[in-house]
């Protein structure tokens, strides 16, 4: 009774064929481009439609400002994750216009715990991290490590050694579902990507010739129910990307 009530409270459920029920988990990236349309508008509103609309449990947000000028010294992270009823953590990347520019991990559940890694970059390159949180879902599932990045948008070869640096503190060996999300600024038979398909990762969005990705690191427990890429073509210059998986 216990992990029914949990299910129920938590996990979105669905009937498996068997008529048992069966955990569901929706996961969602997203570059917000600090909330700024191609309309040039910062609508909160809409980009928390976009999101709610995909009943996502946990999502990675990108181009995140906290404080900053240009966006009225607000914290975009607190204001999403309120409107969504979600709890969330940053992670600054740079100091800009006198407040904070990072990531977001916005989450369903409370966030266990999270860390912020610097990623190498050049002398005259915006600095880049990767976020990762700890979230415990339900008792009776394992714990996720969910990591949000973004990669370099100028140089391949800085994106490969982000990469390398990713591939270095991912945790090896951990009972924990690992998954990795974000905008990768690298097409899937790019360099970067090669060396994360050729170390086990894998696509949970499939087939497709973008830069935002959801991955997951060797076998998983979760299997893939749909993929797509949310289309919202106004709300900012990135498309959502959006996974379903149940439990196997």
């Amino acid at each position: 009774m216990k992990w029914w009530i949990g299910l129920i409270l938590g996990i979105g459920i669905s009937l498996s064929t068997y008529g048992q029920e069966v955990p569901v988990l929706r996961l969602l990236t997203y570059n917000i481009h600090h909330a700024e349309g191609l309309d040039g508008k910062v609508d909160y509103d809409r980009i928390a439609r976009i999101i709610r609309e995909t009943k996502a449990d946990i999502i990675a947000l990108q181009e995140i400002d906290v404080q900053t000028q240009r966006t009225d010294r607000v914290d975009q992270a607190s204001i999403i994750a309120s409107k969504l009823g979600m709890h969330q953590v940053f992670g600054k990347a740079i100091h800009f216009q006198g407040g904070q520019y990072g990531l977001a991990i916005l989450s369903r559940w409370p966030v266990d715990s999270h860390k912020v890694y610097a990623l190498p970059y050049r002398i005259n390159q915006e600095p880049r991290i990767a976020l990762e949180t700890r979230i415990r879902p339900d008792d009776e599932l394992p714990e996720l490590c969910f990591i949000n990045t973004h990669l370099c948008h100028l140089s391949e070869s800085n994106r490969s050694e982000q990469v390398q640096r990713l591939l270095q503190i991912i945790p090896k060996n951990d009972a924990a579902q690992v998954f990795m999300a974000g905008d990768f600024n690298a097409r899937p038979d790019s360099a970067p990507m090669k060396r994360l398909w050729a170390e086990g990762w894998k696509d949970l969005l499939g087939e497709h010739q973008g830069i935002d990705y959801l991955l997951t690191q060797g076998s998983s427990q979760w299997k893939v129910r749909t993929a797509r890429i949310v289309n919202a073509p106004v709300a900012s210059d990135h498309m959502p990307v959006f996974v379903e998986l149940e439990w196997k």
